[in-house]
């Protein structure tokens, strides 16, 4: 899926924070209004790719905003999608004939949400150059399987080859294995954290890139791992997607020379 600037006209904080979570970790730029009038103000400013808008809202609700956005010449074009529980006989037909391009059903489904997105999104970005080096392995380790899951299919589209792993143990394996090039890892896990993971595979398998993704970037043992050259990359959660798949490639790189 390409990536794209996405914007959220939404005025529920959790909707909000959820959607915009989702959005980055697949690599996408969220842009966020809180209320009608504003979410009208910023398509006009920004030129999104996508709108996703909900239908109450303060001030100048769904209707009015996708009625103003097509509207506008620059706008018009632009797919807008109404987020929206559905809860009547005939709100799908009445969103359509408003001039919604498609909808997004409440409660947000984080598993299905993104993918829903595809259809809307039309080419943006090239994947990598046909001349960039071959496609490795790259090893995610997280007990989480949800971020297992958005990671997998973030990173798939550059052509490396994914495993996971849901504990230390197993990834130790893996690591052991000789197979894997690049590592992501998150800190908190069960039995053994990340730090103490990423300490046993640069004894193991020195060569490995090592990239952590924690909500605790700046903790004591995170930070002792860096200096003692445990870890190469950390990125906080949420990760910025693009500047995590470049990392990952970069670390495809780095592990080559560090090989030969």
């Amino acid at each position: 899926m390409p990536v794209a600037r996405i914007l959220i006209i939404e005025d529920n904080p959790t909707n909000m924070e959820l959607m915009s979570y989702l959005l980055s970790a697949f690599g996408h730029t969220p842009l966020m209004a809180f209320d009608g009038e504003s979410g009208v103000r910023l398509a006009q400013a920004e030129l999104p790719d996508l709108i996703l808008c909900d239908v109450h809202l303060p001030k100048l609700d769904g209707y009015g905003v996708v009625a103003q956005l097509k509207a506008d010449p620059q706008l018009r074009r632009t797919p807008v999608l109404a987020v929206t529980a559905l809860a009547m006989l005939g709100d799908r037909e009445r969103l359509l004939a408003a001039g919604f391009d498609g909808y997004i059903g409440k409660p947000i489904e984080p598993e299905q949400f993104v993918g829903e997105l595809g259809p809307f999104l039309v080419p943006l970005v090239a994947p990598f150059p046909l001349d960039a080096p071959a496609a490795g392995t790259l090893l995610i380790v997280d007990d989480d399987p949800f971020m297992v899951e958005i990671l997998r299919d973030f990173l798939a589209q550059d052509g490396y080859t994914i495993v996971s792993a849901s504990n230390a143990a197993d990834a130790i394996a893996l690591v052991a294995g000789g197979s894997v090039q690049v590592v992501a890892c998150d800190q908190c896990m069960p039995l053994m954290s990340g730090t103490a993971f990423f300490e046993r595979a640069r004894q193991l398998r020195p060569h490995c890139y090592r990239i952590m993704l924690t909500a605790l970037a700046d903790s004591a043992a995170v930070t002792l791992a860096i200096e003692r050259g445990d870890i190469d990359r950390c990125f906080p959660k949420p990760w910025d997607g693009a500047e995590l798949r470049a990392a990952v490639r970069e670390g495809f790189a780095v592990q080559a020379r560090r090989a030969a």
